[in-house]
């Protein structure tokens, strides 16, 4: 995702996601707040972008349309609501990438590589990478690329991001 197009709250939001990624204790459980921190964060994105085409759709401004109409109004803005999430959740989750990216290139590293990062102001990324090897780091990359890849797909969200979440190695 380029700069620009970072949604209000992102920073803040990977910065809590990466704290908590980054506390010591490494168990099934941790991943599943992970799981949740991410799934909250796109329910709030969702509801976000319903409530805001749901203002701009013409159903909110002409009451009285016949039924034909309406359905055909109602399909498109479900369309136009779908789209907009797939688009603002492969943003998210190409941020959670490319913080991963910054963990793998810290644990490559063995002096300091800031000029690299994408986020050299989160700490946590190299307290996950210290615990991590290259190869995992790597593994990490996959592992969420493939996610975003099944998630173009009908693959139920939920499902696809708790096995890619699962198979983090942080």
């Amino acid at each position: 995702m380029e700069p620009g197009r970072r949604h209000p709250g992102e920073l803040e939001w990977l910065r809590d996601f990466s704290e908590m990624a980054a506390k010591e204790q490494k168990s099934l459980l941790v991943r599943y707040r992970l799981l949740d921190v991410l799934l909250q964060k796109l329910g709030v994105m969702k509801a976000a972008i319903e409530e805001s085409l749901s203002a701009r759709s013409p159903l909110e401004h002409y009451e009285e349309v016949e039924k034909q109409l309406r359905e055909k109004w109602e399909e498109e803005l479900a369309a136009a609501v779908e789209a907009e999430y797939r688009r603002q959740r492969a943003d998210l989750l190409a941020l959670v990438q490319r913080w991963l990216r910054d963990v793998w290139v810290l644990a490559l590293a063995s002096s300091d590589m800031n000029e690299l990062l994408n986020f050299p102001q989160l700490p946590a990324t190299a307290q996950v990478a210290r615990r991590i090897s290259p190869a995992l780091a790597v593994e990490n990359l996959q592992t969420l690329e493939s996610t975003q890849r099944l998630l173009h797909t009908n693959v139920q969200e939920s499902l696809a991001l708790e096995v890619g979440l699962l198979k983090l190695q942080l």
